[in-house]
């Protein structure tokens, strides 16, 4: 009976590396297509790309495209 219980523990473990095997392969496929490195859940992600921005960022870079149009739309009057 032990030798039947090895048997099953060797074949479980040589799935289990496979396993990580095929893992590692998977996320060595996933970092060539999208050219970035392996991204990790946290609560700073927006879809797992980029980090959220701040409200004051988010404002910043509002005042700066307004500022733009309004530049353009005076340029556009002359």
């Amino acid at each position: 009976m032990s030798e039947v219980l090895e048997g099953l523990l060797q074949k479980r473990a040589s799935a289990s590396a496979e396993l990580r095997a095929l893992d590692a392969g998977i996320a060595a496929y996933r970092h060539a297509l999208n050219g970035a490195a392996p991204q990790t859940k946290s609560a700073a992600t927006v879809s797992g790309t980029r980090p959220t921005m701040s409200l004051a960022a988010r404002k910043k870079l509002s005042l700066l495209a307004k500022a733009r149009w309004a530049k353009k739309r005076k340029e556009d009057k002359k």
